[in-house]
């Protein structure tokens, strides 16, 4: 039997009627939910999350992804898989003949309070006559110079003439041999360790090659002070910065440490080789695969270094001498990241008996100086071909 038109009707109503209330209840819901959430994101946006509490005196730039391994130095580029030295120096460097009186001068006439000088030979008058003035300002000018250089001389008079303008000028320590130092202090708060003496053809004639640290780093210069001060006194000094190379010391050390850290390059401008060990350990680097590049002065007669030259040459060092320059340099750098500067020569003396005073360096500005200059001058220079 077939249900009536009115049984039919109503059941479906009824369902239509729920499914409209169901619909209406779920869009109420959704309103709802959607205006929290777009609340949240608005609050989100006027309150941001805070970043990382970050560390005073280190630049967070937004976007870059730090790579793993890698620490940032300032002013320093990260390497992947380096690791940055242990020591930060502030150094520039000066090169002779270019640079001229200009660097000493500026320092000296530029010094506020102080200016302490231990050096080899002084014979400029141009830098003795910016000492006297300083000393007539009323700066603290004091001066060491070794009373008997080689070759004879004596700078008793320049010690009197200082003395007079009202510096305190004295002979060098009579402990060592020579006092072959080229140091100056400034302020007590810049050193200059360089190769070269002030005279004329180290820095007014511009005959010598040469090389000139200028650095503030503070434990360099305490450590430059503190020599400065034992020489003074005739006492002992006690320095401990690893950056300096000083004779007596741990200049032989030092020089076989770096020349040994060679891996693919070693470049040399010096003025002597007549030292066994150190000339062993130059022979020995390139018998391992390192280029090993030498540079040493024409001679005008008996050529004192023919023995070293021989014992280089023998590993496979390359050796040419400069026809053109003076080369008075003492100055290593090896594959590009570790340099030496500073008065010290290739010798048994200077490493052993002579008060002398080098740096070691890090600084690529200053070591891509150094090799520059190193590249124009091997450019230059003449191989050596040995006879006998």
């Amino acid at each position: 039997m077939l249900p009536s038109r009115k049984a039919t009707i109503f059941p479906l109503l009824g369902a239509l009627l729920c499914i409209l209330l169901s619909a209406f209840t779920f869009s109420q819901f959704f309103i709802v939910h959607s205006a929290s959430a777009a609340s949240t994101l608005t609050a989100s946006r006027r309150h941001p999350r805070p970043h990382p509490t970050s560390t005073i005196g280190v630049t967070v730039t937004i976007g870059t992804t730090p790579t793993v391994g890698v620490t940032a130095t300032v002013g320093t580029t990260p390497t992947v898989g380096t690791t940055p030295p242990p020591t930060s120096q502030s150094v520039r460097v000066f090169v002779e003949p270019t640079a001229g009186e200009q660097p000493i001068l500026d320092a000296i006439n530029n010094a506020q309070k102080s200016v302490w000088l231990e050096m080899y030979l002084m014979s400029d008058t141009n830098v003795v006559q910016a000492l006297e003035n300083a000393a007539k300002r009323g700066l603290d000018v004091r001066v060491m110079l070794e009373p008997h250089p080689y070759g004879g001389g004596s700078p008793q008079a320049t010690i009197d003439a200082l003395n007079a303008a009202g510096a305190k000028a004295q002979a060098s320590a009579p402990t060592f041999r020579f006092t072959h130092e080229k140091g100056m202090i400034i302020d007590q708060a810049t050193a200059y360790i360089m190769t070269c003496n002030f005279t004329n053809s180290a820095i007014a004639t511009g005959r010598n090659r040469e090389y000139g640290i200028i650095d503030t780093t503070p434990q360099d210069v305490q450590g430059t002070i503190d020599i400065f001060n034992a020489d003074w006194n005739h006492t002992s000094e006690q320095v401990t910065d690893p950056n300096l190379v000083i004779s007596p010391d741990n200049s032989r050390n030092d020089f076989v440490t770096l020349i040994n850290s060679a891996k693919a390059s070693l470049i040399i401008e010096a003025e002597e080789m007549q030292d066994p060990a150190v000339e062993q350990a130059i022979a020995t680097a390139a018998q391992r695969g390192v280029s090993v590049q030498v540079i040493l002065p024409k001679p005008s007669g008996t050529d004192n270094n023919a023995a070293g030259i021989a014992a280089i040459k023998a590993g496979g060092a390359l050796v040419k001498e400069d026809p053109q320059l003076n080369m008075h340099a003492k100055m290593m750098v090896a594959d590009g990241t570790n340099a030496y500067v500073g008065s010290i020569n290739i010798s048994t003396n200077s490493f052993d008996n002579n008060r002398e005073l080098g740096v070691l360096l890090t600084d690529q500005g200053v070591i891509s100086t150094l090799q520059q200059t190193f590249q124009g001058d091997w450019s230059i220079s003449q191989s050596l071909i040995l006879v006998g």
